[in-house]
């Protein structure tokens, strides 16, 4: 292939290759960037995953040490009213205190077994 001798015949007249280079460097850079943006995606997301992870273990402790102390404080009261239903002088009064607290035990307790297979 011969150069042209008169650049000037070539003036005014598209530059075909030159038009086709630009666009296949600006498709190349475009991918790139997709490409870019979907690795930053993914690794964002899989921060989140572990961020959440994280959070859900951290509220389900939390939650256990809630139950444990619900349970401990339950438990003292339900020893208290023992304690004040046993110096009752009348012995239908005191029984229906004791069934009144075993009621309230057994509630209790289904509730913290309920609570703690929820947070297992």
């Amino acid at each position: 292939m011969t150069a042209n001798p008169n650049p000037e015949s070539n003036a005014g007249k598209p530059n075909f290759n030159r038009s086709k280079e630009s666009a296949d460097k600006v498709t190349q850079d475009a991918a790139k960037m997709v490409e870019e943006a979907t690795k930053r995606f993914e690794e964002s997301t899989e921060r989140m995953k572990e961020f959440t992870s994280a959070m859900m273990e951290s509220s389900k402790t939390s939650g256990r040490v809630v139950v444990d102390n619900y349970e401990t404080a339950a438990n003292s009261i339900f020893s208290m009213q023992r304690e004040m239903a046993g110096t009752s002088q009348v012995d239908w009064v005191r029984d229906t205190a004791n069934t009144q607290i075993q009621f309230a035990e057994e509630v209790t307790g289904a509730w913290v077994k309920a609570a703690r297979e929820l947070l297992k």
